[in-house]
Order: structure tokens, then C-alpha cells, then sequence
């Protein structure tokens, strides 16, 4: 979104108050037509997008990504939807159901912001996310505390265990970069990488030598500038 000078605002500092509002529908359902028209412009490329608890619990979303990619299983495998661990809490066996929709339809799915919240081992068996995106809390204070670096460890190797693949958000260095790296993590997020931008940052990978190579660094992109998130593969596909 820009202001009326024609800065972009961050959507972090106002998705809340859409949110509040209750008009945070409207971007999602934009969101995900976006999404899925640069899906179908570019196949050598993967978009992930967040969606919002008020979204998740709304069959209308879900009815328009199965109307939109049903028929495209091309598009559907190459689509990550995320679901925030805190709006998976609300109602664990309706977020359950969600996630199972959404593989049912041919999408990957994220747990966003993972550690935030409360989520317990039997949580994780419900949910049967594809992917865990540990929050960013566990990342920082890594260079100087080595009580952190276990904590980071064992919780990766926890993800793992459940056979899902690892993202540690809010890498914001080098010296992190290396640390979560050594700690087992499978991908990167974080300003270290790439800052939020509403460039198509993607297209730069997907073209830098006529095709994506399948062991390039793997971006994935919300719209709306939302945060947009790079992911570095650390081995290779997934």
C-alpha cells in the first residue's frame, strides 16, 4: 500500500487495523488472485501467501482457491498458503480441516511464526503441515547466547522428526545466517537475504539463466507488499 505521499507503507502496520475493521477478506481474496494469475504466468516459479484467521475459518476463500485451481494441478503443487500458528490455536481441529482442504486441493502448507504461540507435539501430528517456519525469537540474541543455539537445535531437529521441512524467519545477518545453518535449519528468511519489496524480485531468479535451476535459492512472494519472504535452500530440493 502507499500513502498519499506515495511511500509504501509496510503491512505490518496496517493489516491490524483492516483486520479490525473486518475488510482483511477483501486482500486475501485480491491476494490470492494475484497469486494465482503470476503462478500462471510463470511456471518455472513457487508464490507462497499468508492468509489471516478471519480468511481461514471463512469457506469463501477456500471455495475460490478450489474454483481457481482445481482443474491446475501445475499451479495448485506450486502454491505454499501459510497459516499463523496463533490462528491455528483458535480452533486446532478446524485448522486441521483446513490444511487437509488445502492438500486435498494440491497446495503445500506453512506454519507461520512457529514458537509464538503455544503449539504442542500433538498439535504438529494434526495439523500435517508441510513446512514449519520457526519465529524469528528464537533466531535473535544466537551469536551470544549458546543456551539459545541449543534451544534452536533441538527444536529444528524436533520439526524434522515430524518429517516436516524447517524455515527459521528473521535472519537478519550474516553471523545468524551462519549459526541457523549449523543448527540443521533447511531455509533462511530475513533481511540478511533480501529486504520486504512489491518488486517481483522472483523473476530475477527465474530468468537468471534462461530456467530456474532446481538448486537455486527458491523465493516465494506475497502481493500487497506483506512481507515478502526469500527462502534459501540449504539441500538441495525439497
Amino acid at each position: 500500500m502507499r500513502n498519499i505521499e506515495g511511500s509504501i507503507v509496510a503491512g505490518g502496520k496496517f493489516i491490524t487495523a483492516i483486520e479490525q475493521l473486518g475488510l482483511i477478506g477483501f486482500i486475501d481474496h485480491y491476494v490470492l488472485e494475484q497469486t494465482v494469475r503470476e503462478l500462471a504466468s510463470c511456471p518455472e516459479i513457487r508464490l507462497g501467501l499468508n492468509i489471516s484467521s478471519q480468511t481461514a475459518c471463512a469457506g469463501s476463500w477456500l471455495q475460490s482457491l478450489s474454483s481457481r485451481l482445481r482443474h491446475r494441478p501445475d499451479l495448485a503443487c506450486r502454491l505454499v498458503v501459510e497459516i499463523t500458528e496463533t490462528a491455528a490455536l483458535e480452533d486446532i481441529e478446524e485448522a486441521a480441516r483446513f490444511v487437509d482442504a488445502l492438500h486435498n486441493i494440491g497446495c503445500r502448507v506453512a506454519l507461520d511464526d512457529f514458537g509464538a504461540g503455544h503449539t504442542s507435539l500433538r498439535h504438529l501430528q494434526l495439523l500435517t503441515v508441510d513446512t514449519v517456519k520457526i519465529d524469528g525469537s528464537f533466531v535473535r540474541n544466537l551469536p551470544s547466547s549458546r543456551e539459545q543455539r541449543i534451544v534452536l537445535r533441538d527444536l529444528i531437529e524436533l520439526i524434522k522428526g515430524f518429517g516436516f521441512a524447517t524455515v527459521a524467519e528473521g535472519v537478519e545477518s550474516a553471523e545468524e545466517a551462519a549459526l541457523v545453518r549449523a543448527a540443521g535449519v533447511g531455509y533462511l528468511q530475513g533481511y540478511h537475504l533480501g529486504p520486504p519489496t512489491i518488486e517481483r524480485a522472483w523473476l530475477d531468479v527465474a530468468t537468471a539463466d534462461g530456467a530456474a535451476p532446481h538448486r537455486r535459492p527458491v523465493p516465494t512472494s506475497e502481493p500487497m507488499a506483506r512481507n515478502v519472504d526469500r527462502w534459501q535452500a540449504e539441500n538441495g530440493p525439497e
